[in-house]
């Protein structure tokens, strides 16, 4: 026979609706019917009249009835997925250049209307009227629009811009409805071109209102070029993407790397899914095999499935290469895109108020740290939990989105929550080892940085939080002094040395019990459990009064172990304030401490006192050091810190490597950008905004602090229940806000501009609450509380 029939004879046409076979079903059921969940949700699907498709009609489409209707899909998917068809899908029509674009469209909305579990998105092209199409959307229900580069006006379409092909009105109607918008993305490296990324980024930031879905997993063909391109669109609150037809995982790693699983759509891409072919990567672009029509017969082992079946195994790897769990693979399936969509869900969501109340039986207190309870904020409102944190933005485990313009993970995440590079510093030590019987040379590495940021200390010490790492720095005090006695100014953790300020103490005879921590940033700090003969061992003093200092040494000079201080919290020194300490610290030769935890970083590289030109003996630094992984280190001059070789100083978990793995990649990057001008142009944008507000609607607003930990109070008898009434409200626009804003480096103006825009609204209520005295009644529930208390 000759060659080239004998080749004809074996050659596989893709362009065909594939019968399923018993290895189809083998593959399914094996690999992955305990993967996919029941009620899935498709997020990318065709249906067709092919009488509105034009001439020449698409091969694959052509295959098929020449009505491909819901229940058409239902039934051919329902042949490889069985037990697992999709229950609800994203449809939209088969685009071809020459197609009917209206008769199209309404045929897929008559089928939309028929499956209340389905929504429909109608395809737009650049010449058609945009008040046609808002029409359209009125009437017939349509969640979004369907573009495609086919459309654009030239003849290789895959070149073309996307602006070419997606007319900026549909952009603006997508906005002003809160309309998906689905991209098949195009040019050669697809999300590695700048131009589609520049684009992307520009149109996301100006429409925040439209939701933007990234077909094919932002054309992943080549999974490299999601990879390369996907950082671009970091921090977009509106960028979504979907599975489709994509048959290798890469891409789908990149996304949920860096959106999670909330973002990316489980899509089959019917009727492409019918094809036995796949596409590849291929050098730095793709190849489809049913473009060059394999003979598998020349294989042992190879045996073509069907390319939805591909895709899916693929998607499988991703997740399994991510760690997701069961719940995370349900977002992606049934949940993400319905929720996007406005859809019921299959399931109901935890119920955060009910598993705080639950936790509340577990936890004395609630929580483990007292600034994260919700009755902080807005008790039985504020969410207690979340299950993602990514830039600025928070998922709480009902999978709402919050931007959180309030705490920022309590000041540890200066550079925004899961920022890539610290992310990457710690899993790699995870993945070779976080803890052994040796320690990791990273602590060495970091303790370099730390002393070349700060060349007046010349050792240092770490821990892995820092409540503890300030009682290594006054138990490194007290051995070097031989004293007992702490001069202390601020707010410096929970521990025996410094809530022994509030004690008992003996005078004129008589037990007078004083709250001596008021004004030091939390009042009613009981010293319950902490040993009565701590009292008069931790001796306050007031910041900027140097007069109260002297009253101290004037009694207890000379029983001085450390002077310990913030060196700012909400303001700076006046002027002498702190050269007046450094003063009496030397001539006692009595250590002085500096607190850095919460100032460290955020006024300046490394600690806040490099700023006022006063060293301390010791400098102790936590939160923003590891960008909220656990670290806590203590810096200081060598006479001082070779007191702690004469003191037992020593724990286990202080050795583990995840830390200062963290902490090394933190410190770095904050050397490489400066991170402290943005915090403060951020902070300034917040803190001109809620002048302005207070001003406009007469509502009394006090502002204070840095403008990178800026606070916001109100001059009123009942401040705390108008924060409680503002919080509250704040929830209902998607932000987490309060009293005070700690600024990150994943704060961007615009969401500033967005917080302020619903801030206007909530001032509004907030002045009417004011003048009709009902701010309790508005609140919804109990009023916030203003420092610890005993929960009921």
């Amino acid at each position: 026979m000759n060659a080239s029939v004998s080749q004809a004879a074996n050659e596989i046409n893709p362009y065909v609706w594939a019968t399923i076979n018993d290895e189809d079903l083998k593959l399914f059921d094996q690999q992955l019917k305990s993967f996919v969940p029941p009620n899935s949700f498709d997020a990318h699907a065709h249906l067709w009249r092919t009488a509105d498709l034009g001439t020449p009609t698409p091969p694959l489409a052509a295959a098929g009835p020449s009505e491909v209707t819901r229940a058409v899909y239902d039934e051919r998917l329902s042949l490889w997925m069985p037990e697992r068809c999709p229950t609800g899908g994203l449809f939209f029509p088969f685009p071809t250049r020459t197609l009917n674009v209206e008769a199209a469209n309404q045929f897929l909305a008559d089928q939309v209307k028929e499956s209340p579990d389905s929504r429909g998105l109608m395809i737009v092209t650049p010449r058609q009227k945009p008040e046609a199409v808002e029409q359209q959307v009125v009437n017939d229900g349509f969640v979004g629009f369907k573009v495609y580069h086919l459309f654009a006006e030239r003849e290789d379409t895959l070149f073309a811009p996307t602006e070419e092909f997606l007319p900026e009105w549909a952009w603006e109607l997508a906005h002003r409805y809160e309309l998906a918008i689905m991209l098949h993305m195009v040019l050669p490296r697809a999300l590695a071109e700048p131009a589609n990324q520049t684009y992307i980024r520009q149109h996301c930031e100006r429409y925040p209102g439209a939701k933007l879905i990234l077909a094919h997993a932002a054309r992943g063909f080549c999974g490299r070029h999601t990879v390369e391109g996907i950082s671009s669109l970091r921090g977009l609150e509106n960028v979504f993407f979907d599975t489709s037809a994509v048959c290798e995982p890469e891409a789908f790693e990149a996304i949920l790397k860096v959106f999670g699983p909330t973002r990316l759509f489980f899509g089959a891409d019917f009727c492409v899914t019918e094809m036995r072919s796949r596409c590849i990567n291929l050098g730095d672009g793709f190849l489809w095999l049913d473009e060059i029509r394999p003979d598998f017969s020349h294989s042992r082992f190879a045996k073509p499935t069907l390319l939805g079946i591909e895709s899916l195994l693929a998607l499988k790897q991703a997740c399994e290469n991510q760690h997701l769990t069961d719940g995370d693979v349900e977002e992606v399936f049934c949940l993400g895109a319905r929720r996007l969509l406005k859809l019921p869900l299959t399931q109901s969501p935890p119920d955060v108020q009910a598993v705080y109340r639950e936790a509340k039986e577990i936890f004395p207190g609630g929580t483990q740290l007292l600034s994260k309870r919700p009755e902080m904020f807005a008790p039985d409102q504020w969410p207690a939990y979340y299950r993602e944190a990514r830039g600025c933005e928070i998922i709480d485990i009902e999978g709402r989105h919050f931007i959180d313009m309030s705490l920022g993970g309590i000041l540890a995440c200066i550079l925004g929550y899961s920022d890539p590079d610290v992310n990457s510093a710690v899993i790699r030590r995870v993945t070779l080892g976080s803890m052994a019987t040796l320690q990791t040379a990273d602590e060495l590495e970091l303790a370099k940085l730390l002393l070349k940021i700060h060349p007046w200390a010349k050792n240092a010490r770490f821990t892995r939080a820092g409540g503890e790492s300030m009682v290594v720095a006054v138990r490194i005090a007290r051995a070097f002094t031989g004293r007992d006695k702490v001069a202390i100014c601020g707010y410096h953790g929970w521990h025996d040395w410094y809530l022994a300020a509030n004690l008992p103490v003996n005078e004129n005879g008589q037990k007078q019990q004083i709250d001596h921590l008021t004004g030091h940033l939390l009042p009613g700090l009981e010293p319950r459990g902490v040993p009565t003969n701590l009292a008069g061992t931790a001796l306050t003093f007031h910041y900027n009064k140097l007069d109260e200092l002297d009253e101290i040494i004037a009694k207890h000079g000379h029983e001085l172990a450390a002077v310990v201080m913030e060196p700012t919290r909400k303001t700076d020194p006046d002027p002498n304030f702190l050269e007046g300490v450094r003063e009496r610290c030397d001539r006692l030769d009595t250590p002085l401490i500096f607190d850095e935890i919460s100032s460290g970083w955020r006024l300046c590289l490394g600690g806040a006192h490099r700023n006022y030109g006063i060293e301390p003996d010791l400098a102790v630094f936590a939160k923003a050091l590891g960008n909220g992984f656990p670290i806590g280190a203590i810096i200081g001059t060598q006479a001082v810190m070779q007191a702690a070789q004469e003191s037992f100083i020593s724990s286990t978990f202080w050795t583990e490597g995840v830390g200062p793995a963290a902490a090394v990649a933190c410190v770095k990057k904050q050397m490489d950008f400066d991170i402290p001008a943005h915090l403060a142009h951020i902070g300034s944008l917040a803190i001109e905004g809620w002048e302005k507000l207070g001003y406009k609607h007469k509502v009394p607003v006090n502002t204070g602090g840095h403008p990178a930990m800026a606070v916001l109070t109100f001059d009123h008898p009942e401040a705390a229940a108008l924060t409680t009434l503002m919080t509250a409200r704040m929830l209902n626009h998607g932000f987490l806000a309060g009293g005070a804003f700690n600024a990150s480096l994943a704060h961007e103006p615009r969401h500033v501009e967005a917080y302020l825009a619903a801030l206007d609204e909530v001032f509004e209520e907030l002045a009417t609450a004011i003048q009709d005295g009902e701010i309790r009644k508005r609140i919804g529930g109990p009023v916030k509380h203003t420092g610890f208390a005993r929960l009921t």
